[in-house]
Formats: structure tokens, C-alpha cells, sequence
């Protein structure tokens, strides 16, 4: 809101007048997608115009399609170095003459360098997200692009000057308790049941990580079926047997299968953390974590993270086969979760105060 002063009658009114704004938004990974849904709602509902491009990674185009959410299609991305390079400069020159014709006042991301290149170029102000501690090269060149770099309390590096944190998480932005209802699951969904999530190793941060082997995979899901229906949700096609685990259902209810869960297994620290906070015990495959991970673990003891190779696996499986032995799980686990919960911010809300603090500074 923004005051101006009217005469009128003789006299001197004050109104507020409210000020519209144009955000350019870039997502790029499913996750982001979750974190940002909701912000792109409120603002919308609240006057404001919103400009949206994609990356075409896993399900994040299938869920803004579900969402009614109008997007452009930066294609699919690519893996090596020069690859990055080259997808850059394309991603650049096809979106740079559609974003300045929209004359966005501001650019929001998670992450995403593209973005944060588009609004450098044209001079706007850029909000970026970062929650992952394991992209070093990124976050030097979305700090020389951006004019704030927003984390969790809990990320593990100082950004230096421009560096906000917030207390909170970035799944709390779809999944806080005031904001997320599970959906009703189909008839055709077994219960009880365990998700199990492999990832295809395949993000720039993910050099080096061998994840979860084949075999493993398979003893896994055999072990773990014995507590329930066992549903993998997978990147890659899933092998062999595997494949009558798989999960095939509407991608828009991901987050309400994963609330009606016994347990969740696997390797993504995003769903990880979703878990986390629906308050469903966790069993985390990864040999690095992430900050948001340990603080998950060792303060509020809602996830357990174990390493990539064998030995860990293995051990991680004994881990969830004694947790789904305990008859109170459940009531443990939400309890933890409220605790967790405390003092954790409405993290959307949070970013709608935050877009539009930047308006009011910019005519103030």
C-alpha cells in the first residue's frame, strides 16, 4: 500500500492506493513447483500479473499443467558443463524478448541462474531461493545476480551481504498445517502402505553419488512389502520386478499419499523433508545431506540419513523395519512433528510480504 494525498471539499484526504506488480517467475524442478504454487495463487489473487517458464524436469510440467498454471517451455536442460553452457544461451535468447515485453518488476526463482541472468540483463530486481549447500559455483553466480538470496535459518553457508533466512523450511511454503489438506486417495490405493523414491543422480550436484544399487532396490521393496503395499515413485524407468511397484496415480497427489504413509525410504532430500513435515518417519539414502537434512535429524529426530554403499543401505532397511515394528510410530511421530513445527513461519505468506515490501521500497 501506498499513500498519496486528495483535496476534496476542502479538505485533505489520505488514501492507499495499491500498486500492482508484474513477477517473472522460473521453475525448475518439481519441488520448486510445490514451493511456488501457492505464492503464484495469492498474488494472482491479490492483482498482481505473473509471468512463468518451466523447465521440462520429471513431473514439474504435468504439475502446473494440473495446476492451470500458464507456463513457458524452456526445454529439458543438459548435464555436462558445455551442455549447461549452450542451454543457457538458448534458454536466454528465446525468453529475454518475451520477459522484457512483460516488464516484470521483479524475478523470483528457485535456484535458477537463468532466471536471475534474465532479470540482470534487463535490470530488475531478482529474489533467489537456494536451500541445497552443494552447488558452490551456483550460488557465487545467482549472489553476483540477484539482490537477495533467501534461505532457511539452518543452510549451512553465509551468502554474505543480501542473505536472508527465515525460520522455516521450503516444503512448508505448500505443506504448512493451515495451507495443506490431504486429498481423499483413490479406492485402488492398498493400505497400509511405504513410498519408496529413487532419483537419477543425474543434477550437477550429484556427481560422484553411485546411489542406491539395483539389488538393494529389489531387497528393499521385498522386505519392506511385508509392512504393506510398497508404491516406488522413481526418475528413471524402473527394472524387472521393480516395475509392479511403481506408482502410476495422479502426480497431484504425491503429497497426500506421502501423508498416509507408514513410512517413507529414499533418496530424495526434498521428499525427505516432506515427510518430515507431515510428520511421517523418513529413511534418507545420501552420502552428503543437505543442511535443512541434518537439522531434521539431529534436532527434531524425524529423519535418519544413511550412506549410498551396501553395508549403509542395509543398514538404513534394519533402521525401517524396526521403526515400522513400533505400534505407537504414528503418535511419536506427530508429536515430533508439532514440536518441529513451533515457531516455523507460513513460509507463503512470508514471500507474498516479501515481493511486495520490494514495490513499496521502489516508489517510497
Amino acid at each position: 500500500m501506498l499513500s498519496c494525498l486528495k483535496a476534496g471539499s476542502g479538505v485533505i484526504e489520505m488514501l492507499y492506493i495499491y500498486q500492482f506488480m508484474r513477477i517473472y517467475i522460473d521453475i525448475a524442478h518439481p519441488s520448486y513447483a510445490h514451493a511456488l504454487r501457492l505464492f503464484i495463487s495469492e498474488m494472482k489473487g491479490r492483482g498482481h500479473e505473473i509471468l512463468v517458464s518451466a523447465r521440462d524436469k520429471d513431473i514439474t510440467l504435468k504439475l502446473l499443467d494440473a495446476w492451470e498454471i500458464d507456463y513457458i517451455n524452456r526445454g529439458k536442460g543438459a548435464r555436462s558443463l558445455l551442455g549447461k553452457y549452450s542451454y543457457l544461451i538458448g534458454v536466454i535468447y528465446k525468453l529475454l524478448p518475451v520477459v522484457r515485453n512483460f516488464r516484470p518488476d521483479l524475478v523470483v526463482s528457485y535456484s535458477s541462474y537463468h532466471a536471475a541472468l534474465t532479470g540482470k540483463i534487463l535490470g530488475v530486481p531478482v529474489i533467489t531461493f537456494e536451500d541445497t549447500e552443494l552447488v558452490p559455483l551456483m550460488h557465487r553466480v545467482n549472489r553476483m545476480l540477484s539482490a537477495l538470496m533467501v534461505t532457511p535459518a539452518c543452510y549451512e553457508i553465509d551468502l554474505g551481504p543480501g542473505h536472508v533466512r527465515f525460520e522455516g523450511y521450503k516444503e512448508l511454503a505448500s505443506l504448512y498445517p493451515s495451507r495443506f489438506k490431504p486429498l481423499p486417495l483413490p479406492v485402488s490405493v492398498e493400505k497400509p502402505y511405504i513410498i519408496l523414491r529413487f532419483v537419477s543422480w543425474k543434477a550437477w550436484h550429484d556427481k560422484g553419488h553411485p546411489g542406491i544399487g539395483e539389488k538393494m532396490k529389489h531387497i528393499i521393496a521385498e522386505k519392506l512389502s511385508e509392512f504393506g503395499r510398497v508404491y516406488v515413485l522413481s526418475e528413471d524407468p524402473l527394472s524387472g520386478g521393480l516395475s509392479r511397484y511403481g506408482y502410476n496415480g495422479d502426480c497431484t497427489l504425491v503429497h497426500s499419499m506421502l501423508a498416509g504413509a507408514s513410512l517413507f525410504f529414499g533418496e530424495s532430500a526434498s521428499m525427505t523433508a516432506e515427510a518430515a513435515m507431515l510428520g511421517v518417519p523418513a529413511v534418507y539414502i545420501d552420502n552428503e545431506g543437505r543442511g535443512y537434512t541434518r537439522e531434521l535429524e539431529k534436532v527434531h529426530s524425524l529423519i535418519y540419513n544413511f550412506g549410498e554403499d551396501d553395508e549403509s543401505v542395509n543398514q538404513a532397511l534394519n533402521k525401517a523395519i524396526t521403526l515400522l515394528g513400533d505400534p505407537e510410530l504414528y503418535e511419536n511421530w506427530q508429536v515430533k512433528r508439532m514440536k518441529m513445527l513451533n515457531g516455523k513461519i507460513d513460509l507463503t505468506a512470508w514471500m507474498v510480504e516479501l515481493a511486495e515490501g520490494f514495490l513499496q521500497q521502489k516508489h517510497t
